[in-house]
């Protein structure tokens, strides 16, 4: 009937717990039950991962300032649990230091000794006690059969073993005296409950197995049948003869074969100036504390753990394989803590939120068309458009004029259209990137270079042609007329667009989130990456390269021809702002929105330097001096050649 020593280890376990003792001492009495419940406990607290700082087996002896030396060198573990027989608790409490807190198991009870002896014990000592409560009618049963024994003079050292010192002093000295503090102060054993209870489950095993086995209840039958008994006795159950006020205590077994554990939790405390027991709970398969009762100094429940815990967005790094002995490292900004030991990144795309805890996806963002960097890009390609525009009615309107055909009409389309698109590739590049956005800007971008400087290509090239070969007084080159002009510019254009087309087929569109360098957000963007939208130039840049050639060369021809002078103003300028672009696109991409807004700036002024170089001198002409747009015939080796003669002696070839 009394609970065996594994329920206390629990019910002490789930202390510790509770109060978040992690790290604890132990002390035992060097007896063997006592060093074998220590090592059940220590095997409980491993599983319940609860360290032991150090252990210490007590040897009866008057002095124990070693042990509470070996007590103190682990200043952490400030809980000390003991496993010891009231005789060594009372020596080794006396040397005892009041910084310890002193968790104790039923041997200690509620012992009074222990109250007089250890004057630290206020606020220091918990102890598990196994519930009992007062049988008044055993009491009275005792103190009829000493009633008993008095009258007829027999030995009463039956009795003599139920009381005290001092009562028995008082029978030496005076029957009736000893007779009156019997029955005031006469207490019975608080085990003897489960002597009771043990009584009335025998009787109510017999009773069960006589309806079933042993009808008559012999002896004989009894034995027979022991088995049957033992089954019949772990069934039993029944509510307890005597219980506490208002407790319904009910008689069972467990599996193993052993009746309930109860047990009070007790600590001591001074009240009215006395130092006493005080029940702060109590143990039936789980812990009950009352937390109105504050047992602490300053109501601070002392620590007791080898480390402190981790902060927020931290991890333990376990120290010599002790689980309650860490040091605390920091996680990666980009991990949350899965458990207390381990920490994860987070997928792509996502971010730890404010606590660590969850992996959040981070918000999608892009340069939208109401951002400030992106309404003066658009601005600015608007105002290109509409110049565009007005330039090509001029010519248009123009179109028969000397100065329009000496020009070459249809390269002045073929360079407009591409100054056309090359200003609409702005609001491609501010447009929300999709695949299909994503598509034009890699076919329209390389593609408006391509139209722009593949034109100038030719047109400077066939220049510098006739020049030669006029400076040499030879026939004029082949290739130079209309039909194949245009047939040379359309071949340099198709290449490009051929090359644009095979690396979207082998690597298409598409649209991809990518993290900003501060991981703050999730920037969308089109596959092709910096580089690519580079390399996808590459072959601009060597029409730009021959282009600048061919307008150095010519930069000595007649002074009276002044065509040359503005395709090489007009790359000269291309060249230094191709140069100074590409490192303010490497410069700017940790920030897309500028990057986007220098590149679309970057574009409109290629197309500014177009107009401006090519086109503005012919509409000065046409509209601030349109007597210098007539034309002049002049005859030289038998050829015709018709030319726009104006009155400052200018003179553009025609074609």
């Amino acid at each position: 009937m009394v609970p065996p020593d594994q329920y206390q280890i629990r019910a002490i376990i789930d202390l510790l717990i509770h109060y978040n003792w992690t790290y604890v001492s132990i002390v035992a009495s060097s007896g063997p039950t006592f060093i074998s419940v220590m090592k059940e406990f220590k095997k409980e607290a491993q599983h319940h991962n609860i360290c032991i700082a150090t252990t210490v087996v007590m040897c009866y002896r008057e002095d124990y300032t070693q042990d509470i030396m070996n007590l103190q060198k682990h200043s952490r573990a400030r809980v000390v649990v003991m496993f010891v027989n009231l005789s060594d608790l009372e020596h080794f409490l006396a040397n005892a230091s009041a910084s310890f807190t002193w968790v104790v198991n039923t041997t200690w009870g509620s012992a009074e000794k222990i109250v007089e002896k250890y004057h630290k014990a206020v606020g220091r000592v918990i102890g598990v006690d196994t519930q009992s409560y007062p049988l008044p009618r055993i009491n009275e049963h005792f103190m009829r059969f000493y009633d008993k024994l008095q009258k007829q003079k027999k030995n009463v050292s039956v009795f003599y073993r139920l009381m005290g010192k001092k009562k028995k002093r008082a029978v030496h000295q005076k029957g009736r005296i000893m007779k009156r503090e019997a029955k005031e102060e006469f207490r019975s054993s608080p085990k003897i409950q489960f002597v009771v209870n043990a009584v009335y489950a025998i009787a109510h095993a017999l009773q069960n197995m006589s309806s079933s086995t042993c009808p008559n209840m012999s002896a004989d039958c009894v034995r027979e049948h022991n088995d049957t008994f033992m089954m019949f006795l772990r069934k039993t159950r029944f509510t307890a003869p005597v219980s506490p006020p208002d407790v319904q205590y009910t008689v069972r077994f467990d599996e193993d074969g052993y009746g309930p554990a109860r047990y009070n939790i007790f600590t001591i405390q001074e009240i009215n100036g006395r130092k006493q027991y005080q029940q702060i709970g109590y143990w039936t398969e789980k812990l009950t504390l009352n937390t109105s009762h504050s047992m602490w100094e300053n109501e601070t429940v002392p620590q007791s753990r080898c480390s402190e815990p981790c902060q927020v967005h931290h991890k333990r790094e376990i120290v010599l394989g002790n689980p309650c002995c860490w040091d605390c490292e920091e996680c990666a900004k980009n991990e949350v803590v899965i458990n207390e030991n381990t920490c994860k990144a987070c997928d792509s795309g996502h971010w730890p939120d404010k606590d660590h805890n969850n992996c959040s996806k981070l918000p999608v963002d892009y340069i939208r068309w109401g951002d400030g960097l992106a309404i003066g890009s658009l601005c600015f390609s608007g105002l290109g458009i509409l110049s565009t525009i007005f330039v090509g009615g001029v010519l248009l309107w123009n179109n028969n004029t000397p100065i329009v055909k000496a020009s070459g009409r249809e390269f002045c389309y073929i360079l407009l259209s591409g100054v056309l698109l090359l200003y609409f590739m702005t609001f491609t590049f501010i447009a929300r990137p999709s695949v299909v956005i994503c598509g034009l800007r890699r076919l329209g971008l390389a593609t408006s270079f391509a139209i722009c400087y593949s034109a100038l290509l030719t047109k400077t090239n066939r220049i510098t042609r006739i020049f030669n070969s006029a400076q040499k007084g030879i026939a004029p080159p082949r290739y130079i007329n209309l039909v194949s002009q245009l047939s040379i510019c359309l071949a340099l254009i198709t290449c490009q667009i051929l090359g644009l087309v095979i690396w979207l087929i082998v690597d298409p569109a598409e649209v991809i989130e990518i993290p900003s360098p501060n991981n703050q957000i999730l920037i969308l963007k089109c596959k092709s990456g910096d580089i690519r939208i580079l390399l996808s130039l590459v072959y601009n840049v060597l029409l730009i390269l021959l282009c600048t050639v061919y307008a150095f060369k010519t930069r000595k021809y007649p002074e009276n021809f002044n065509e040359a002078k503005c395709i090489g103003f007009t790359m000269y300028t291309t060249c230094i702002i191709w140069l100074s672009s590409v490192p303010v696109f490497y410069v700017t991409s940790d920030d897309p929105e500028v990057q986007v807004t220098a590149l679309c700036t970057s574009i409109s002024l290629c197309g500014l330097v177009i107009l401006g170089g090519l086109f503005v001198p012919k509409l000065y002409i046409i509209f601030c001096h349109p007597e210098q747009n007539v034309k002049c015939n002049s005859l030289k080796g038998g050829s015709h050649n018709e030319m726009s003669c104006g009155a400052t002696g200018e003179v553009l070839l025609s074609h």
